[in-house]
């Protein structure tokens, strides 16, 4: 039966919402169920809110600011929680609702649910009614069947256009594909928590339309697995298992695709795994050198075991083709200060910023290039700009304040508050025992620089240090699990220096690996 219209903007309360059909798909809201031929699935609240809200608009688009308010009471919501709905809605759709309806995203604008005619050929009037409620239709569907009544020029030029139509239908849906992996494509080269959403999202709808595409069940398994970085620990697990889905998927069309390669050799975290990730990455790069998302993960990874030169001389050779992708870029930023090209790194920090002002990523990149190569001064001021500062905590910023402070004064009384700062930020998350590493060595406080990797990275010592990062928290993709990159950047030299390194290294399994690898790190080949 159709749905009852609520007022504009009214909370959409489950429990007073009727029954209702989507084609051939049964949804009782009271209850959260969907039905199709006896099998059954059961969704979420917030799912089953932002589905009737969509199903409600009859194939218009509803807009972000509509679903907010009447699926979320009108609540802050991030983009990431919007796109975890829709990717579930998206997934129901290839399941139960296979064939029953699609889900659009229309960029910038919102998101419309788009439902097929259902047709019960058992009865007449019941298919009438069914189609009639099926949802919006496009005009070439909904347009009425022609009959050819005689075979002359006529009858066959209608004819002609009728066995036209499905190659035209084809050719969209073709281009429409291809202009949703270009989307996810765009979308990707930001590198931030709600564009790997937003990515996902686009890929789901490309394999909708396309399900023998190995190409966009490939990026869409790699997208996922870039996603499930920022999964919330509770939606971990269904977070690794759609990556797998889609990564065999593409595989079963195509044995060699290799952004589904990709997504199965990045998937699992590499600390402490170190000899098998860099074997799966290189597995991958067998089958296309050129690949440049395991290309750049490679290198990420050789920074993290101590072969930084190796890492940043391979990364001048692709990020520098890609000056309008931000993560290219500001790992850029970090390439150059490591091979000592200063004004490089600097060039590249300038003209990321004017691109991306408030991207962590670039933002940490070129804070860090100047504080430790003798520019605190400029290092805080870039701190104390609000407009063109990242939405980090208030916390976050006044520690970074006064570790510029302190790095510029190197007075015993900034020094001392500056490390009561850092060390209260351990237990937030990740990422600040990261930047704590970094900025005692920069202050000289090499013991407690190690306390604070020992926290970290082996979870034993004096001081607590979170591991697991934390809802709220604002994130770039190389701080969400646990990195030893910090230990190897040039800013670290001071703890390299000293002999409590190489025992850290080898608790931590790195020694193991350099042994195995048969490489010799960078610190010890100096």
């Amino acid at each position: 039966m159709p749905l009852d219209e609520d007022p504009p903007q009214a909370a959409i309360r489950l429990t007073e919402v009727a029954p209702f059909r989507i084609g051939a798909l049964d949804v009782r809201p009271a209850t959260r169920e969907v039905e199709r031929a006896g099998v059954a699935e059961l969704l979420e609240p917030r799912v089953m809110q932002v589905l009737v809200a969509l199903a409600r608009a009859n194939g218009a688009v509803v807009s972000r600011d509509q679903l907010v308010a009447t699926c979320w009471g009108g609540q802050v919501v991030g983009d990431n929680a919007i796109h975890r709905v829709m990717s579930k809605i998206r997934a129901l759709g290839q399941t139960l609702g296979e064939g029953v309806f699609k889900l659009d995203t229309i960029p910038r604008v919102g998101y419309r649910l788009i439902a097929a005619p259902h047709v019960d050929k058992g009865d007449p009037a019941e298919s009438s009614a069914a189609s009639q409620q099926g949802g919006a239709l496009s005009p070439a569907d909904a347009a009425p069947r022609r009959v050819v009544l005689a075979l002359g020029l006529g009858g066959l030029a209608v004819a002609g256009g009728l066995a036209t139509r499905p190659l035209r239908r084809a050719r969209r849906k073709a281009r429409r594909v291809a202009d949703l992996i270009a989307q996810s494509e765009q979308v990707e080269r930001m590198g931030m928590p709600d564009s790997e959403a937003q990515g996902v999202g686009f890929l789901e709808e490309a394999v909708s339309l396309e399900p023998n595409s190995d190409l966009a069940w490939g990026r869409l398994a790699l997208a996922r697995c870039q996603a499930s970085e920022y999964a919330a620990p509770d939606e971990m697990a269904g977070a690794v298992l759609a990556t797998q889905d889609a990564a065999r998927r593409a595989l079963a069309l195509n044995r060699r695709q290799v952004d589904a390669l990709a997504a199965l050799a990045l998937l699992p975290p590499y600390y402490g795994d170190w000899t098998n990730a860099e074997a799966r990455m290189k597995s991958v790069l067998k089958v296309d050198p050129d690949h440049v998302p395991t290309r750049n993960a490679l290198d990420f990874f050789y920074v993290a075991v101590g072969r930084a030169l190796e890492g940043a001389r391979d990364r001048l050779v692709y990020a520098i083709k890609e000056p309008l992708h931000a993560t290219h870029q500001y790992r850029l930023i970090y390439a150059y200060w490591i091979l000592n090209e200063i004004g490089e790194a600097d060039r590249v920090a300038e003209r990321a910023m004017q691109l991306w002002p408030k991207h962590p990523g670039v933002w940490l990149g070129r804070l860090w290039t100047l504080a430790f190569t003798g520019r605190a001064d400029r290092a805080l001021a870039q701190v104390e700009n609000a407009s063109g500062r990242p939405d980090f905590s208030p916390r976050f910023v006044e520690t970074l304040r006064l570790s510029m402070l302190a790095i510029m004064s190197r007075k015993d009384a900034d020094i001392g508050l500056a490390i009561d700062r850092l060390l209260g930020l351990l237990n937030d998350a990740p990422s600040h025992s990261i930047n704590a590493i970094l900025i005692l060595n920069g202050l000289g406080e090499i013991e407690t620089a190690f306390s604070v990797a020992e926290a970290y990275l082996l979870e034993r010592g004096p001081l607590m240090a979170s591991v697991r990062w934390r809802n709220g928290e604002v994130s770039i993709n190389d701080q969400r699990r646990r990195k030893t990159n910090m230990l190897f950047v040039p800013a670290s030299a001071p703890m390299r220096a000293d002999p409590r390194f190489n025992k850290l290294a080898a608790d931590i399994g790195l020694a193991g690996y350099w042994t195995r690898a048969g490489v010799t790190p960078d610190y010890l080949a100096a």
